[in-house]
Parts: structure tokens; sequence; C-alpha cells
């Protein structure tokens, strides 16, 4: 089987890939600081022009990246075959096809990843490019182009970009990929992790002041396209393939934030369609030409709401996200949420996270109220911070499946344990 062929490669093959993956795309850093040296030096200026008559560069560029080096084993939970993987499972990331089997030992590519960023600043003028790519161990180390984009800057306060981003759904939407920002080793799959990450379009994002809040809003449209999504392998099988389209993409999000509390307000809107190429049959073990029984001939059209309220207090953090998915047409309507604790000590941080998905029926539609899917984790994670720039975590996982009686694909219970290095340059 595909995905479990996939898994067999050794931790040590792919930790030498991505240190030799992450060699290579710093070395054009390394060399310009050789070369800014060397320009240091002192020479005679008829040796360089330069010196003499100067012109001042035209733009300015500036680079970061991410790295997770994340390692995980499944501890047990309900153990048997659900489409061609053998369980107990753990979905770490639905977009990314993220799972942790029960192929045996330690698995290194669900939540391995890096990423390099770079933005270019053109000088006397109001605009700026941005992009972003990512490696990640779930796609063998394949690099993605995450984000490409132009920004405008009408003045201080106000924006205008184009391209491609991420779509600003939850809280965590824009920095999931970069594992220093999360206060886990993974994101909670029950609110994170859906078919469509990313948009191509346009979006105005302003910040302001209202009394003592900051303020901080953004509005966007656009559209997407996926190819062999990675988010219906989870539901279709490893060696499936599903394409999804949204289209008419549009909304927006607020922040309001005073002091310890924070809260983010965001709602999209999409019409979505999916063309299903093949699915895995699991009584004949083999590939098969698939419809969609889920969603309308025309698609459907979707309406997300979220709402994310955070407090902050001395050494304690409460993190709380809430999601309703609205699809019109379609057999069912989604809700998920989650909820956390986090103490700090100094360089440590100890959390609890309490996060849960269900599916509803439309029985108007067709849905069937026991064939839906639901399921709740609870996880504990302790970190600890290196260095400004890096930490270590542990975290365990918990997960129990709740679908109906006639829900499928049914992964069942799973218990997992991982281990996270994220740095940050």
């Amino acid at each position: 089987m595909k995905r479990i062929q996939k898994n067999k490669i050794s931790s040590k093959k792919y930790f030498w890939l991505y240190l030799n993956f992450l060699l290579f795309s710093l070395a054009p850093f390394s060399v310009s600081a050789v070369h800014a040296a060397e320009s240091n030096a002192v020479t005679p200026d008829i040796a360089r022009p330069e010196a003499i008559i100067s012109e001042p560069s035209k733009f300015a560029f500036n680079g970061s990246g991410f790295l997770t080096v994340g390692a995980g084993k499944m501890l047990g939970g309900t153990r048997q075959p659900v489409l061609d993987l053998r369980c107990p499972c753990f979905t770490a990331d639905y977009a990314q096809n993220a799972i942790y089997d029960d192929h045996g030992g330690v698995q290194v590519s669900p939540d391995s990843k890096l990423g390099l960023q770079g933005t270019v600043n053109f000088s006397s003028t109001a605009w700026s490019v941005t992009a972003q790519v990512v490696s990640r161990g779930s796609e063998a180390g394949e690099v993605n182009l995450e984000w490409l984009y132009g920004t405008y800057r009408l003045n201080d306060s106000t924006s205008i970009q184009f391209g491609r981003k991420r779509i600003p759904i939850l809280f965590y939407s824009d920095s999931q990929d970069v594992g220093f920002a999360l206060p886990w080793t993974h994101l909670p799959p029950q609110q994170y992790g859906w078919e469509v990450v990313n948009y191509n379009g346009i979006n105005i994002q302003h910040v302001d002041q209202l009394g003592s809040w900051d303020v901080r809003a953004n509005m966007l449209a656009g559209q997407e396209y996926v190819r062999d999504s990675g988010y219906w392998k989870v539901y279709r099988g490893q060696q499936s393939q599903t394409n999804v389209r949204w289209e008419n993409i549009f909304g927006g999000n607020v922040t309001l934030a005073k002091e310890w509390f924070e809260a983010r307000l965001s709602y999209i809107q999409a019409q979505t369609t999916r063309n299903n190429i093949s699915e895995w049959d699991s009584g004949t073990q083999t590939l098969i030409p698939s419809t969609d029984p889920l969603l309308a001939q025309d698609g459907s059209r979707q309406q997300i709401y979220v709402a994310a309220f955070n407090v902050d207090y001395e050494n304690w953090v409460l993190l709380t996200e809430f999601l309703h998915i609205d699809r019109q047409a379609a057999t069912f309507n989604d809700f998920a949420s989650r909820a956390g604790l986090i103490r700090r000590m100094g360089e440590w941080e100890a959390g609890i996270n309490l996060s849960e998905y269900h599916g509803q029926a439309v029985v108007g539609a067709g849905g069937n109220p026991q064939g839906q899917e639901s399921h709740t984790n609870r996880s504990l994670t302790v970190r600890h911070y290196l260095s400004p720039h890096s930490d270590i975590k542990i975290q365990l996982d918990n997960q129990r499946e709740r679908g109906g009686a006639d829900w499928t694909p049914k992964y069942g219970h799973a218990r997992l344990l991982t281990l996270a290095y994220d740095r940050i340059f």
C-alpha cells in the first residue's frame, strides 16, 4: 500500500533529508554574509569605484524561516484496518494528510516541516512582495508554494494585498505551519485542518485604536483549486484522488485586544465543488470509481462562522475557539470547538487541551443522523524554551471515536505520544 510503504522510510533518512535541505536553503544567506565581510575590508578606492560614487539600493530583502522536527509513536487504540491503513491511527493534520498509523516504531513524517519566507521591500515606494515555501514530511519532503503576494501600503494603518495567502478562517491559520508559534506539537485536529487552507485573491487589512482597544480587521475575496486533496485521502484512502474547488470566497475577520483579553470573530463563505476520481474499497481492497454522496451535483454554498476568546493573565493562559459551518444543499453541517489552559513556569509551560468535532445531519437534504462523524481529543503538553528562538515539546493525545453507527470510515480510538523540536531563524 502506498501510504504504508512511504512510512517505512527510516527516521535517520528523514533527519538527514531535512538537515541537508536546511543547510542548502541557508547557503545563500551564509555566502552573502561572507561577501559582506569581504566588502568591509580596507581596499584602495581605485579598486572600488563605488566608494566614490555610491548608488542607493533599490530594494531591501528580509528572510526568515521555521523548522519542526517531530517524532511520534502510537501507544494504543482500536486495532483494525481502515481503508488502506493499519490502525490505531491519529490524524495530526487533515489538510496535509499527516497521519500516524500502526506500521510500527517511531514516525517522523507527519509533524516534521521546514519553511522559508522572504519579503522584498522596494525603496521609495509603498510596495513589497512576500513568498513562502514549505517542505513537509507528510508529503515526502516535497516543496510547496504556500504564500506569494504583493502588498501596497495605503498608509501606516491600511494595506492592500493580492496573490496567494492562507485563508484566515481560524485563530492560528496564518501561523499553523510554524511550530514555535503554537503551544502544541500539532494543532488540535478536531478544530484545524480542512479541505482548503489557501486562496488566490485580494484582501485589505486595517489596524486601528478604538478607545483603549487595539483593533485589526481584514476583508478578502478569491478562489482556490486543490488537485489530489490530502484532506480527502483521510476519508477515501491514501491511493484515492479527489479534486476540490472553492469559488466566490468572500469574508473577513476582526480582532479586538485589550490588556489581558483578546477576541477574534471571522466569517467566510464559498461555493464548493468536488470531483472524486477514485476511492478505496475496503471490501475488494482496490480503487474504484467514486461518486460523492455528501454533496449536491452542482456543489454547495457554505458559510463558516468562527469565534475565538483568549485570556493571558500573569502566568495563566486560557485559549478557546468555536466553529460552525452551514453547508447549504449538503447532507450535514459541522461543529467544532477547543478549550485549553496553560501554566507558565519560567522557561517551562504545561497545558491541557480539549477539542471536539461532530457533524449534524440535515435530514431534509437526506442526511442520516446515525451516519455522522464525531470524535474528541484530550491532550497534555509540556514545553521547554531552549532559547528565544527554539523549544522542545512533548505531548500525549487521547482521541475517542464518537461517530454514529452508520458512519464510515470509523478510525476508532487512538493514543499518541509526540516529541517536537521547533526553531525559527
